[in-house]
């Protein structure tokens, strides 16, 4: 008697299994059970099959080639990044070809492109960065560790030391530049244009204590119409004195420093937005 119990429990047990079986098989791709829901997986081939440039470092002024092809993307844009990484220039372009790109001459550092996609409902994208060659030099040493933005400009200048700092034009650029060393937390130095011409009357400022001096010409002019400038300068400690001298940048997509050959041959450097100064004590 107890074989047969087994022999039935046994032929229930396998008709319960082969049930169960034919249920699984028979529900649907993304069937629902309890509170899971099973989805299919799919995989979807990419729609970029490649990106890439031609070369890996490049001069400012050089045309490159950027070679793509992509599978079954409808929507296929080509864009310039700028240094900031926003996007720049872009290009509506075919599934698959090349783009002649011409490096501009002020480009500096690198020059990076994202490709973007896709179809109406997906969007992929893929970017290719080449490496530019720094086409300049810096006027002095030791110098910044990345590619000026530009060749120095070259030019005569003045200087002038002040109670509470200095002035500095640069006569090629029409500028003037005044570097406080007081208390006031900001600005650290300011720019103003050079609007003097022969002739103009300054203003009357009164009889400097000994020994000190009220500024002339382009100094005495923003010295007297921005009394700021005045107020935190104080009267000039030397008469200005003129000499040779060259201003550089350094080339980051932001926040920059400039350079300014001081007249004792060494370098002044502003810190970007105006937040500070130092001068470097140049080699030789």
């Amino acid at each position: 008697m107890k074989y047969r119990y087994a022999f039935v429990l046994l032929l229930t047990l396998v008709l319960v299994s082969v049930g169960l079986s034919r249920l699984a098989a028979a529900q649907p791709a993304g069937f629902e059970s309890g509170n899971e829901r099973f989805l299919p997986i799919i995989h979807k081939p990419p729609f970029i099959l490649f990106f890439r440039a031609n070369v890996e470092v490049a001069d400012p002024g050089d045309t490159i080639q950027l070679e793509w092809a992509t599978n079954k993307a409808t929507q296929v844009t080509l864009y310039h990044l700028l240094p900031t990484g926003q996007l720049g220039a872009f290009w509506e372009l075919g599934p698959a070809g090349t783009f002649a790109y011409a490096i501009a001459t002020s480009e500096r550092n690198q020059t990076r492109f994202i490709l973007y996609a896709g179809d109406d409902n997906q969007t992929e994208d893929a970017t290719v960065t080449v490496t530019l060659t720094c086409p300049d030099t810096w006027f002095f040493s030791p110098a910044p560790d990345i590619c000026p933005a530009a060749p120095a400009v070259l030019s005569s200048g003045a200087e002038q030391a002040f109670e509470h700092g200095t002035m500095i034009w640069i006569g090629e650029l029409d500028q003037i530049y005044v570097l406080f060393d007081d208390e006031v937390f900001s600005p650290k130095w300011s720019l103003y244009n050079d609007e003097w011409d022969e002739g103009d009357t300054l203003c009357d400022a009164g009889t400097p204590p000994p020994g000190l001096y009220q500024p002339q010409h382009g100094f005495g002019l923003v010295w007297c119409e921005q009394p700021n400038v005045r107020d935190r300068l104080g009267w000039a400690t030397s008469l200005e004195s003129g000499y040779d001298t060259a201003v550089q940048a350094t080339s980051y997509a932001k926040y920059n420093d400039t350079y300014i050959r001081a007249l004792d041959g060494n370098v002044w450097r502003l810190f970007p937005e105006s937040s500070g100064w130092e001068k470097i004590i140049a080699d030789g």
